[in-house]
């Protein structure tokens, strides 16, 4: 008969008499709703962990923000007092340098670039994050690339971004990305981004066009861009308090399913995004493509890539992930 461990920061506790040692609840935090591939890739991952563990560690998804802010968890799976989320690389960047190398704006040319580096740097950034931030990579998974959306005029150009209050996250990489468009970008927490955008205190926002679904931002936004600077990346970070607290098998399970999690949940990211490319148009809204001068955003962002190198783990780290991606991407470049 299995019995169900009660747990509280992560560590187990005694029922009866039995310490259940095996058995372990593993809390999964993030922040969509059902309907977002991040959420499709939850709950793939509880049901690879299921079956790797034989039940012995049992996932509980708690999606939209229900246990805090992505920044605000992030801290909790540092401290163990939840176990795991999968969050945007951008809101992890603060507690974790080193991952914002996957930040740097124009660093892809591709989706298949982009799932390349991020399984080559997995085990690099493995050997940095918990000394950084107390957390390890268990898996990567990829929405696409961010696109503009805003509720005032179509965007064909770098000019027509002029005055536009556009939310970004809480990241300085893309706060300085926008201002070197000649912005004065808005940080806003993701819970907050909605409510402004009905109250008109932001114009816009940038996301994957499966957040745009999601979120129904149909309702309060009318224009899309597809400025490509950014794919929309996020790791599903474990506590590594936790996870070295449990047994080496349990360790190589989560790890297997993580990585196969994430594969998923990138295929099912990209079918589900041509699926909302085309929804959003049929809702109404106004699909502008790339920008006619997308050669001048790219040139104003990439100038910014020196800037970043110390907030993001120091100059040797950018020049060896670069080197990681690099070769892991040779063969992939358009």
């Amino acid at each position: 008969m299995k019995f169900l461990t009660t747990l509280t920061l992560g560590a187990s506790l005694l029922v009866g008499t039995t310490a259940m040692a095996q058995d372990h609840i593993m809390r999964l935090s993030h922040g969509e709703n059902e309907n977002n591939p991040t959420h499709v890739m939850a709950a793939k991952f509880e049901e690879l962990v299921e079956k790797y563990t034989d039940g012995r560690i049992d996932v509980q998804i708690f999606g939209s923000n229900q246990l805090g802010s992505e920044q605000e968890v992030a801290q909790s799976v540092r401290t163990g007092s939840i176990e795991a989320e999968i969050l945007y690389t951008g809101n992890l960047v603060p507690l974790a340098p080193s991952i914002g190398v996957m930040m740097l704006p124009y660093a892809f040319t591709s989706t298949q670039e982009a799932h390349a580096a991020m399984d080559a740097l997995q085990d690099p950034l493995n050997e940095r994050l918990p000394g950084e931030a107390g957390v390890r990579v268990l898996g990567y998974l990829e929405k696409g690339f961010r696109v503009l959306t805003n509720s005032e005029r179509e965007v064909r150009n770098i000019e027509d971004l002029q005055g536009l209050k556009i939310r970004v996250s809480k990241n300085n990489i893309a706060i300085e990305t926008f201002r070197s468009w000649g912005l004065d970008p808005i940080p806003m927490a993701w819970a907050e981004v909605f409510p402004a955008l009905q109250q008109g205190v932001i114009d816009g926002q940038e996301n994957p066009y499966t957040t745009a679904v999601s979120m129904k931002f149909n309702e309060v936004q009318s224009y899309i861009s597809e400025i490509h600077y950014l794919i929309w990346s996020g790791p599903l970070i474990v506590s590594e308090r936790w996870y070295q607290g449990l047994d080496a098998d349990l360790q190589e399970a989560l790890n297997k399913a993580g990585r196969e999690a994430a594969a998923f949940g990138r295929d099912n990211s990209a079918s589900e995004t041509e699926v909302a490319k085309k929804a959003l148009v049929e809702m109404g809204m106004t699909l502008s493509g790339a920008p006619e001068d997308e050669a001048k955003w790219q040139e104003a962002a990439r100038a910014l890539w020196p800037s970043f190198a110390e907030e993001i783990g120091g100059e040797e780290w950018v020049t060896e992930a670069s080197s990681i991606i690099a070769e892991a991407t040779a063969d992939l470049s358009n």
